[in-house]
């Protein structure tokens, strides 16, 4: 059977018509990607910002941690725009219990020693959407005891 002349041209309609769609949905899982990867790096950074706080000795550096978790986040030390890191070190007389000063007494023994580091940073989106923000906040949060705490 012979196609009709009007239907000459039919996929190629079909193709230009589906390929924005496909496009749109390719940008999407792109940056969908992207800002998962982005927030995996900043737990990552600020994992490695708590892991070197824990080592002993380092728990009152929190400027290093601060330097360490930067570089692993933003490949700098001073950090970069929009990302922003905050190391510190707590106390506690209980793990995760109310925070207390490092000169307290917990049931007569000295308080638990805890670093904290936190890391958050704004990514844009390839292209803006309707409806939805150009930018999205991510983070990433770390906290660990150090070691000769009783």
């Amino acid at each position: 059977m012979r196609l009709a002349a009007s239907e000459d041209g039919q996929s190629l309609l079909e193709f230009a018509l589906i390929l924005p769609l496909l496009v749109s949905i390719f940008v999407c899982l792109t940056d969908y990607a992207f800002w998962a990867q982005k927030a995996m790096q900043l737990q990552a950074a600020a994992d490695a910002g708590a892991v070197y706080g824990t080592i002993p000795g380092n728990a009152s550096n929190t400027t290093t941690m601060t330097k360490i978790a930067n570089l692993s986040a933003t490949r700098s030390l001073n950090g970069s725009t929009g990302t922003t890191v905050n190391s510190n070190l707590i106390y506690t007389c209980t793990p995760g219990g109310t925070q207390v000063t490092s000169s307290s007494l917990c049931s007569g023994v000295a308080p638990l020693q805890y670093v904290q580091v936190s890391v958050k940073s704004t990514v844009s989106a390839l292209m803006p959407y309707p409806g939805v923000p150009s930018s999205v906040a991510l983070s990433g949060w770390a906290s660990y005891r150090v070691e000769g705490t009783p």
